[in-house]
């Protein structure tokens, strides 16, 4: 009578398992990395109401089958489901040190586990979890990766899944080693669409040089020198240049103020995006604000805050200032380095032997001063 009464126990139990697994699978969309508690099994509807201890045994038997793993919180004990085709891997164990080695690998989730962790929690011997790891290696259940924190370390994760972006440094390394040619050719993109979007290219006219009639300024000593000899008209006509050409400048400039448009991490993590530069890896949002915080602490970028939206804009930077970082003939220079020889006309005039008060060139009608002050 009693031995009938626990099959009945027994079975009512397994059924109370599959429907309660189930509803947690409809319920929560197969959401593995949801902490589930005592509370959120009750409301689903399967164990009769207030029935705990019921729960309990329901929960119990999910645990042993490996489809429940126990997570415990500062709330209290709580469970994660583990897919039944995970779940069945665990029956391919054949050891009791295989499956605690692989319980704590598969806990340690993309993070992975590091084997001298394993040993002490587990308080197992070198020789017995080497002979673990390497069972479960050859079962195709866990794989050996390094960090780029401690390639030395010999961290052990299951086979499925990828380590996490802190384990493997992110899609900034590579074979665990920074790509450092990759970030600066992210950055030189990033700074170049900034710079477009935050700024326009505004083509100005320059004046046109004001020249003395004849090249003579009336009542000089060149006037003087011209009147005591009589010229030819020919001669005298050479000596007066003709008009230089009305000179075009286009020049980049920053947009007015109030302007509330400029470019936003996630303008940059689509522009990126579309010039196929990420090598298979996708650039979230979030990698490409780590890429603008370094750009804006070198002051090559520089935040423009409009309300909520936040968005970003090249600084403007000062050929006699060079900002922190930032190379002399880098491309954050929005017109060519100059300095002061090389910026007034008079240093670099290709008929500066001509200019003279009353000549055919001179300061007050010079076409490249006009330029220059333009």
């Amino acid at each position: 009578m009693a031995s009938s009464q626990a099959v009945r126990v027994g079975e009512e139990l397994h059924i109370l398992k599959d429907q309660l697994y189930e509803a947690c699978q409809q319920a929560f969309a197969g959401d593995y990395e949801r902490a589930l508690s005592q509370d959120d099994l009750m409301g689903l509807d399967v164990i009769p109401p207030k029935d705990i201890k019921k729960l309990m045994d329901v929960v119990s038997l999910l645990t042993r089958e490996r489809l429940f793993a126990p997570v415990n919180l500062h709330s209290g004990l709580a469970w994660r489901m583990r897919p039944e085709t995970e779940a069945a891997k665990y029956k391919l164990l054949t050891s009791q040190e295989q499956v605690l080695v692989y319980e704590i690998i598969d806990s340690a989730g993309a993070e992975g586990a590091w084997q001298q962790d394993i040993k002490r929690r587990l308080n197992m011997q070198d020789t017995a979890l080497r002979k673990a790891l390497k069972e479960l290696e050859t079962k195709r259940l866990v794989s050996q990766f390094t960090t780029v924190e401690n390639a030395s370390k010999k961290m052990w994760i299951k086979a499925h899944i990828k380590p996490s972006a802190r384990a493997t440094g992110g899609p900034f390394y590579t074979d665990s080693y920074l790509d450092e040619p990759y970030i600066e050719e992210l950055q030189r993109i990033i700074v170049a669409f900034v710079k477009e979007r935050g700024s326009y290219l505004s083509t100005g006219r320059a004046a046109s040089p004001i020249l003395p009639k004849k090249g003579i300024i009336k009542g000089s000593a060149s006037e003087a020198a011209v009147n005591s000899r009589k010229r030819p008209a020919d001669a005298m006509a050479d000596d007066s240049p003709a008009p230089p050409p009305k000179v075009h400048r286009t020049v980049r400039l920053p947009l007015p103020a109030g302007y509330n448009d400029y470019t936003t991490v996630e303008d940059l993590a689509e522009a990126i995006a579309s010039t196929g530069i990420a090598k298979g890896q996708a650039l979230k949002p979030e990698h490409i604000q780590e890429l603008v915080d370094v750009l804006v602490w070198e002051g090559r970028l520089e935040q423009v805050r409009v309300g909520d939206r936040v968005g970003y804009r090249a600084a403007r930077l000062a050929k006699s200032n060079p900002a922190r970082g930032v190379k002399l003939d880098a491309e954050d220079y929005w017109e060519p380095r100059t300095n002061g020889l090389t910026t007034v006309p008079c240093g670099r005039c290709p008929v500066f032997e001509l200019c003279e008060e009353g000549g055919p060139v001179w300061a007050g009608g010079c076409e490249y001063f006009d330029q220059w002050l333009a």
